[in-house]
């Protein structure tokens, strides 16, 4: 789930990893402030992460894995 829109979306994954961060607000790391952006509804790992200082963001997931072409079209949008 994108916790800035709401919008859940179905996505495949390896939870073999993950991030060890809290979902409830902004921390500091050596690259500035970051706050979770994406997290799965199943488990709550973290599955996104969108940086306030400098811009970046990154999901921890395979949006374009299934079912179609366009599921990750809102994330390309944000980058571009």
């Amino acid at each position: 789930m994108d916790r800035t829109t709401g919008r859940v979306a179905i996505t495949s994954h390896n939870h073999g990893f993950a991030v060890d961060a809290p979902i409830d607000g902004p921390i500091e790391t050596a690259f500035g402030r970051v706050e979770v952006s994406h997290v799965d509804l199943n488990d709550q790992v973290v599955e996104g992460l969108r940086c306030h200082d400098i811009p970046a963001f990154s999901v921890q997931y395979h949006p374009e894995a299934a079912p179609g072409p366009h599921d990750a079209v809102d994330l390309f949008d944000t980058f571009a």
